[in-house]
């Protein structure tokens, strides 16, 4: 599973490089910053509901069934397949719950997700499910929290299941296109405005990417290489209109910085800083500790509002954070500016601790973008070979190019960690090659055997290391594309 960035129990800690927020089961109403609300939601003014994904796909989920309790790990997409333990009744769990599946058939053309920030004005049915994003008055809280993760992840679950299901039934047609409606879906999600729904969207496309390479390696020998090649062709390309294989479209998040603005202005916006003020507004965005932990966060905040920098000198630091940070938004992942030091890294921790402390490090968003292009690519390349090697008598292709054209798109085979050279121009391919024999992968559940050919990100360190390590950010070796890493290790009775 990926490390998503979630709180698993109701309390809060306040840290460095990192946006204040829980994602939890349910919501409830609280006292919101009403300016705040307005500033996170203008982007949506202009946009119509007929391209909000949210109102059709959530209105569904409040309708939909309970999931069946499965014992062990919780359901996702990443825990669904068909030899899982409880998968008669996930199945049929599955096919009850046909009108989220044609939500989100409905919703995959929108532009956006189309969430709105605060809870006043949702749907109450929205806000038991827990389908909202919730924004404090920033008096006792974190100023966000996201819900709506906890739902998203839900109908991650019923979409994968749907896809089984339906393969199961021979209905490939009919499964690709669920799978794809809800990787647009999350395509949709990862232009919400904050870093956190940015990188949770980003972790969970490409996790959703992976669930559609296992779909295709369970029915290798039964799905069509027309069915294959459609999807390489004219759907993976194209999870969100007019994106290319470098993801271009996807925009830096900014909502944070619309928060850490509001933080500032509320705590030091008056002129000269009320140390007292200071400390009490800052210590309450640390909830959940005991008496003892919450007196220390005090005092270190009482502490900070003596020597901390003014309103506008902050919010001067906060713009060249964002400035820097949107230069480096539109250069490739090894370009030599971004091994320069960040404005956030330069920043002195404690004239701008509260800069520091509620600005999120958007260096994350960077890595997770670039490990959902080589996971979309990956996809599309791996849906073009297993045509090809549907259509060869089952035979997988020597070279990948064999498969452009007829089979996938040439652009689409794209590695975004690939070395830059200087002066020489080359298309930076992901590596792809066949197998003589069986290879071992050492990877995340234990090492797996891979037979037939590899396909491969060479991920952060820009080497082919030869897959002989998989990683899924691509931090420790390479990222193996195909065959899949997770359905080997079910294959070798690593996860069950």
């Amino acid at each position: 599973m990926m490390p998503f960035l979630t709180c698993a129990v109701s309390r809060w800690t306040l840290r460095a490089g990192a946006v204040l927020v829980c994602v939890c089961a349910s919501a409830t109403a609280a006292a919101e910053d009403a300016a705040l609300v307005d500033q996170l939601n203008k982007p949506l003014a202009d946009t119509a509901e007929k391209d909000r994904s949210a109102p059709v796909v959530f209105a569904a989920f409040t309708r939909m069934t309970t999931p069946p309790p499965i014992a062990g790990e919780e359901l996702s997409q990443a825990t669904v397949w068909p030899s899982m333990d409880g998968w008669k009744e996930v199945s049929a769990w599955a096919k009850a719950n046909a009108p989220l599946g044609e939500a989100l058939m409905k919703a995959q053309s929108a532009g956006l997700l189309g969430l709105p920030y605060g809870t006043k004005k949702s749907d109450p049915k929205w806000v038991q499910s827990g389908a909202v994003i919730e924004v404090s008055d920033l008096e006792g809280g974190p100023p966000v929290q996201f819900s709506y993760f906890r739902v998203v992840r839900t109908i991650g679950a019923y979409a994968t299941a749907e896809m089984y299901r339906l393969g199961e039934e021979k209905d490939f047609d009919g499964a690709f296109n669920i799978g794809i409606a809800y990787a647009r879906f999350l395509r949709q999600v990862c232009e919400q405005s904050m870093l956190q729904e940015k990188v949770f969207g980003l972790q969970y496309l490409s996790e959703c990417m992976t669930v559609h390479r296992d779909f295709m390696w369970t029915f290798l020998d039964q799905i069509p290489a027309a069915v294959l090649q459609r999807v390489a062709m004219k759907e993976y390309v194209f999870l969100k209109p007019s994106d290319n294989e470098r993801m271009r479209r996807l925009q830096l998040p900014e909502g944070d910085r619309i928060v850490v603005a509001r933080v500032l202005e509320k705590v030091l916006g008056s002129g000269a800083i009320d140390s007292e003020r200071f400390a009490d507004l800052m210590a309450s965005q640390d909830a959940g500790g005991d008496d003892l932990s919450s007196f220390g966060s005090r005092e270190l905040w009482r502490r900070v509002g003596e020597v901390h920098g003014s309103f506008d000198a902050s919010k001067d630091r906060l713009a060249d954070i964002y400035d820097d940070w949107w230069r480096r938004w539109k250069l490739r992942a090894n370009s030599p500016m971004q091994k320069v030091k960040t404005q956030l890294s330069a920043t002195n921790p404690l004239k701008y601790r509260v800069v520091v402390d509620l600005v999120g490090d958007v260096t994350v968003a960077f890595t997770w973008r670039n490990v959902t292009i080589a996971e979309i690519n990956g996809t599309v390349v791996s849906a073009g070979i297993c045509a090809s090697y549907r259509d060869s008598k089952n035979t997988w292709p020597k070279d990948v190019q064999r498969a452009y054209a007829t089979s996938m798109p040439k652009r689409s085979n794209f590695d975004p960690f690939a070395k830059i050279i200087e002066g020489v121009k080359r298309s930076y391919p992901l590596e792809y090659r066949t197998l003589a024999q069986r290879m071992a992968i050492d990877s995340p559940y234990g090492r797996v055997w891979a037979t037939g050919c590899l396909l491969l990100s060479v991920g952060k360190n820009a080497e082919d290391d030869g897959g002989s390590t998989h990683s899924t950010d691509g931090s420790v070796g390479d990222i193996v594309l195909w065959p899949p890493v997770r359905a080997l290790a079910r294959k070798e009775g690593l996860l069950k």
